[in-house]
């Protein structure tokens, strides 16, 4: 996602579910001054801006219902915001920053050149976090029977055999898979130039 996209999917989510939500009477929660209450708001349309405007839609009606405090009538909280939403719509690889700032990062690097950043992306979609050293050498050794297999369908293809429907089908969705890893990486390391 590019700056122009970002910014302009910012402004969906707050046209979508921020102020659909403050219309319906959610107001700052008490925990929140008014600075960090703004703060938090332009964090969820930062953190949301992936996401279209079905799923905002969604999202908003589910939200609306979870007001906090004793009137039930408190802006949820991130905390609450940001799971629901990868519920309705889980980032694609591209868009998250969790995503950009580790393939940005010598284990992205590690990974892509390892063979295992397909597995590397899915851990990150499911867990949102920076990995560890005990987790990359798990999911290095997960990617090292990928590569492998990759390696193969791919010398097979390039020896002029025929593949199998489910080999070729494979091959297809872990080459698209290692190019949205690359892309990801390319989208960080573009962000962290401009730092």
């Amino acid at each position: 996602m590019d700056a122009v996209a970002q910014k302009a999917g910012e402004q969906q989510v707050r046209e979508l579910l921020i102020e659909p939500l403050e219309r319906l009477g959610l107001v700052k929660p008490s925990l929140l001054n008014k600075i960090k209450f703004d703060e938090m708001k332009t964090e969820i349309c930062q953190r949301l801006a992936y996401m279209n405007a079905l799923s905002l839609g969604g999202l908003c009606e589910e939200l609306a219902g979870c007001g906090g405090g004793p009137q039930r009538d408190r802006f949820p909280l991130a905390t609450v915001v940001l799971p629901l939403a990868m519920k309705h719509q889980p980032p694609v690889g591209d868009a998250s920053p969790l995503m950009r700032a580790v393939f940005a990062h010598s284990v992205g690097e590690a990974a892509l050149s390892g063979g295992y950043a397909p597995e590397l992306m899915k851990w990150l979609r499911d867990n949102r976090k920076f990995p560890g050293g005990y987790v990359l050498g798990q999911i290095s050794e997960m990617g090292r029977s990928a590569a492998r297999r990759a390696e193969g369908i791919r010398a097979s293809r390039d020896a002029g055999r025929e593949l199998s429907d489910v080999d070729a089908t494979w091959l297809e969705r872990r080459t698209t898979a290692e190019k949205r890893c690359e892309d990801a990486r390319e989208l960080g390391l573009t962000e962290k130039a401009k730092v």
